[in-house]
């Protein structure tokens, strides 16, 4: 891995300056800078697809077409032509677009509500910035699948080079890439349009379907220093691989606990409100992680005291929750598994490796000791009637529960994807997470839980 320290004078002396002390009463609030470092560090490599721009004729394209810019300088022995709009800020970028007037207000409202954002005007710019990046390819001359980056931001490609992509297999992905191309995009720190540079990956995946074969990453992480007396800690944060602005993603990690002997270890970040425990001279301090803040462009922390608290980390004990059973509307609790392991599973009918494991689990749970263990499912982010229709048609013999406005499972232990599950010990802590198949099975063997 390499660093990717190319920033802007007006960023310099902040990043260097990359050390907070935190000497003062445990409570208070930590603003940490940060340094940036090419690769994925220990966090999941991942990925999104380049799709081509949309047009009238598609669903909701209607919503982006006056969003898009015009380019220049695409080779004209090229066939098959696509223009691929990456936004690097896709927050500023309806922002900016609704302030255009090319964005109309059902589309822009719409967005505020599936994001459950609130513009915060006094952190956006209305004037337009460059919150995007423009990537076309085609058919060469040689019949190749050939690729153009706008990597200077000018929507011109006669300044670029075309290349051929490195191919992903259904494994490898963008893990591991053999070159990067530093692009150049604006962004908005303390209160100013600034020019920043970030490394850009792209792959061709010909195993997925030909709308999503182009796949690119931002690979950037970022490492941050917090000094505790004489001691001083580095911390890893994920802003995000894909949207480079932090808003979906602020999870961070100890630094130490990235390398092993064989490699990088592949573990579960810290979300945002989870808790980073530090070991300082024999003595544990507890900090809350409140996530990446890319307008100042720090990692924000606060002290808290080391108490029996609640969290959906491993080690920690599981928030207690009381709902029904969305089938007979009897009463379930965490209290109802009460000496008891218990096995939650987050879920949605629409999610497709949801759906292809719940017979594997069917048939571990008919091994289980049901004195032993329990399971109950959580269904989040789907309709009750699609629900109704797929338990009719696939019953489940556990609790399965809907998350809705009012019981709010879903966001009260913090699931950004599905599925997700907890493995919860008998006295409520966390044993593990997102642990599936052969592994689980296993897990349940080795802690006594399987029939004999």
């Amino acid at each position: 891995m390499k660093k990717f320290v190319r920033l802007i004078p007006v960023l310099y002396l902040c990043i260097l300056s990359c050390t907070t002390n935190s000497n003062e009463r445990d409570e208070k609030l930590i603003n940490l800078p940060i340094t940036y470092i090419e690769g994925f560090g220990s966090f999941p490599a991942n990925y999104a697809a380049a799709v081509a721009e949309y047009t009238l004729d598609d669903p909701g394209g209607e919503a982006w077409v006056k969003t898009y810019k015009t380019v220049s300088g695409i080779p004209k022995l090229w066939k098959n032509v696509k223009k691929c709009m990456v936004q690097t800020d896709i927050r500023q970028f309806v922002y900016q677009n609704f302030n255009e007037g090319n964005i109309d207000t059902s589309s822009y409202i719409s967005l505020q509500k599936n994001w459950e954002w609130k513009p915060d005007e006094k952190r956006l710019s209305r004037l337009p910035i460059r919150c995007y990046i423009y990537l076309i390819h085609g058919t060469d001359q040689l019949g190749k699948l050939s690729l153009m980056i706008d990597t200077n931001n000018n929507l011109d490609f006669t300044d670029e080079k075309p290349f051929y992509p490195e191919i992903a297999s259904p494994n490898d992905t963008l893990r591991y890439y053999k070159k990067s191309y530093e692009i150049e995009y604006d962004k908005i720190r303390d209160g100013r349009v600034v020019t920043s540079h970030i490394p850009m990956v792209i792959k061709y995946l010909p195993h997925q379907p030909k709308k999503y074969q182009i796949a690119y990453a931002f690979p950037r992480y970022a490492s941050s220093v917090i000094k505790i007396g004489d001691e001083e800690k580095t911390i890893a944060l994920n802003i995000g691989f894909t949207d480079p602005s932090g808003y979906d993603v602020s999870e961070i990690t100890p630094m130490d606990s990235l390398r092993k002997d064989r490699g990088f270890i592949f573990n579960n970040g810290i979300q945002i409100g989870e808790f980073l425990d530090l070991k300082i001279n024999g003595s544990k301090k507890r900090f809350r992680n409140l996530g990446y803040d890319e307008y100042h462009g720090v990692l924000r922390l606060k002290g808290e005291t080391v108490d029996n608290v609640y969290s959906t980390q491993i080690g920690y004990k599981i928030k207690p929750f009381t709902a029904k059973d969305f089938s007979d509307g009897r009463a379930v609790s965490l209290q109802d598994y009460k000496g008891k392991y218990l096995f939650i599973d987050f879920w949605a009918t629409w999610c497709q490796p949801c759906v292809e494991e719940l017979p594997e689990l069917t048939k571990l749970y008919g091994n289980v000791n049901k004195d032993s263990i329990g399971f109950v499912g959580i269904v989040g982010g789907d309709s009750k009637q699609r629900l109704t229709k797929f338990l009719q048609k696939h019953p489940i013999a556990w609790p399965q529960i809907y998350s809705d406005s009012i019981n709010k499972l879903i966001e009260t232990y913090n699931i950004g994807g599905y599925p997700s599950n907890f493995l919860v010990s008998s006295d409520g802590t966390i044993l593990d997470k997102n642990i599936r198949g052969s592994k689980l099975q296993a897990k349940l063997s080795k802690l006594g839980l399987l029939k004999e």
